[in-house]
């Protein structure tokens, strides 16, 4: 018998590994929304807790003025979370688009390749079916 040698193997290995850089990505950009979003629950649990404590107590005005600031700042950072948490999402789903594109390619040539090896091990059957018939023909002149 002879051995099974897919001749787009190569290409195969290369979708394969494109596949697998593309789940990388993915996961690298679900990783870093995340971590974003740990972020934002940390400015805003700091941003309550700062709107807790300047209504506690009595305070001078320049204290107060430098907690308003803070606040404002924190509002500006969630603020820039966000987008950034928006801007991520966006590129997830890019990553993700092409994640599915790359997945049905590979898929194309494992089917292909699966189509190949079928063909194969039926052409190779058919071979010895054809050489045991070949045999018993001899035998059967033999006799």
């Amino acid at each position: 018998m002879k051995k099974f040698n897919y001749k787009f193997d190569a290409i195969l290995k290369v979708k394969d590994n494109i596949k697998k850089q593309a789940m990388k990505e993915v996961a690298e950009v679900g990783k870093e929304i995340e971590q974003r979003l740990l972020k934002k629950e940390n400015l805003v649990a700091e941003l309550k807790d700062c709107k807790l404590n300047s209504k506690k107590k009595t305070m001078k005005v320049s204290e107060l003025q430098f907690i308003e600031s803070h606040i404002y700042s924190l509002n500006k950072k969630i603020q820039t979370v966000d987008n950034e948490i928006i801007r991520l999402k966006y590129l997830l789903k890019m990553k993700q688009s092409v994640l599915v594109e790359k997945t049905k390619e590979s898929k194309i040539f494992h089917k292909l390749k699966e189509t190949k090896l079928i063909q194969h091990k039926s052409d190779e059957n058919k071979e010895e079916l054809k050489m045991l018939d070949e045999l018993a023909i001899q035998k059967m002149s033999r006799n």
